[in-house]
């Protein structure tokens, strides 16, 4: 019989790094030959949108069950805690027990009855385990550890598919999330940051390295009607801004900055800046035109600056990034899709991840921390990245395919794991087999 795997923690295809991630994943375990003809479902904080961009069934989750009810956050996190949570615990009881499929509003049942069926629940790849605050988005985390680990309440085995993980703004947090991940049968990391903070933890899960899904994705170019990157001939610089700052002060500033590195790539080096709009989930509030619009605003040559405001596929935007002469992001997968083409790329880094993804390339030098961006160290990146261009380029055609090769290595470590799952339970049934037959 096909295996039945319960993908958990999709943010949004309308995320095009998250996709990327998603579909990466499909393929990669698909290929192990273990899952080829796996039965794989998507549990995703964008349901129902998501069931017309992913090729496999997409069911609700805890996110997008709780977000239905309001537009407040305060008023969807109590609904969480007071009601979802406590129904999805009893349901649980009533499973483990006896099999009871207890009667639950019905979108909230189809999220029961998924984790029910999988064999293996692995949570997607991504780095949404971290906290920026000690008091805000405290019930954000909860929910989104107990999105994977309800398989365990289940008795499922459960996975984390290549993770960044943290920061964490307080220990209760840090804590909180290791006790978890010592409960699941494998966490695995694709970057060196994450790396270091789990051996720091001691926990006796097993932590494998990987690389980012992303890298997997196949480029494609976008379909009739998309006006081309680079059809004016001049040189094209690729950017992508987002909204990163709680306080709006310091979302200006950055906003600001990122205008006046515009201005001077225009003036310095005669090019045309395209802004790639990597996440387009305005319903969660998480647009990155709206970013980018708000700093061409400020521009002053606004003839050689431009938003794609199409809403394309991850594929597509791919293709798009790896037309570009250069890359300048700050959304982690757009650099991750120029940088897999060839393209050389300064990434402005808000965490850690970015950080430890661009130094696994050996690119470190080229990486801006967000809380040290200004003109002077944009300006200055950029230029050792124009006259490094042709060794970038060079280095890059050498170790993108070795970065590939670790990527599909994330859907193996996870077959290997659910073979000795089965292995063990095939001994033990044979070995009750004979204890009965005597």
């Amino acid at each position: 019989m096909p295996a039945n795997i319960l993908i958990t923690n999709a943010y949004s295809a309308r995320n095009r790094g998250d996709a990327a991630i998603i579909l990466g994943m499909v393929e990669s375990l698909r290929r192990t030959g273990v899952f080829r003809e796996a039965e794989i479902r998507i549990s995703s904080a964008d349901h129902p949108a998501d069931a017309a961009r992913y090729p496999v069934p997409v069911v609700p989750s805890f996110h997008s069950l709780k977000n239905q009810l309001s537009s407040s956050p305060s008023v969807n996190a109590l609904y969480f805690l007071v009601v979802l949570l406590p129904m999805s615990l009893l349901w649980a009881v009533g499973w483990r027990l006896g099999r009871l499929d207890l009667p639950l509003p019905s979108s909230l049942r189809e999220l029961m009855r998924a984790y029910a069926r999988a064999e293996l629940v692995v949570a997607a790849g991504g780095g949404y385990l971290y906290t920026t605050s000690a008091i805000h988005g405290n019930v954000v985390l909860l929910i989104t550890v107990f999105s994977f680990f309800f398989g365990v309440l289940l008795g499922k085995p459960v996975s984390l598919y290549a993770q960044s993980i943290g920061p964490f703004a307080a220990s209760w947090q840090e804590w909180f999330v290791r006790r978890t991940l010592s409960r699941v049968r494998l966490v695995e990391v694709r970057e060196e940051v994450s790396r270091r903070l789990l051996d720091g933890w001691g926990m006796p899960t097993p932590v494998r390295e990987a690389a980012d899904a992303a890298f997997l994705l196949e480029a494609r170019p976008p379909g009739e009607g998309v006006r081309i990157v680079g059809a004016s001939g001049r040189p094209t610089v690729g950017m992508t801004v987002r909204k990163w700052f709680r306080d709006r002060e310091q979302q200006a500033g950055y906003e600001r900055t990122m205008a006046g590195f515009v201005d001077w790539l225009v003036e310095s080096r005669g090019v045309e800046v395209v802004f790639l709009p990597q996440v387009t989930f305005a319903e969660g509030h998480d647009d990155d035109r709206e970013a980018a619009r708000s700093v061409v605003a400020s521009v002053v040559r606004h003839d050689r600056v431009r938003v794609v405001e199409d809403e394309l596929s991850p594929e597509e935007i791919k293709w798009m990034c790896g037309r570009m002469e250069f890359f300048v992001g700050t959304r982690m997968h757009s650099n991750i899709f120029a940088l897999s083409l060839g393209v050389p790329t300064v990434a402005v880094a808000y965490q850690p991840k970015t950080l430890g993804i661009m130094a696994a390339l050996g690119l470190a030098d080229f990486v801006v921390p967000i809380e040290d961006l200004s003109l002077e160290t944009l300006t200055d990146r950029f230029e050792a990245l124009s006259r490094d261009k042709v060794k970038i380029r060079e280095h890059l055609r050498r170790v993108i395919g070795e970065v590939e090769e670790r990527a599909e290595l994330a859907g193996s470590f996870i077959a290997e794991d659910f073979l000795s799952i089965t292995s063990e339970a095939d001994r033990g049934a044979g070995e009750s087999s004979s204890r009965d037959s005597q």
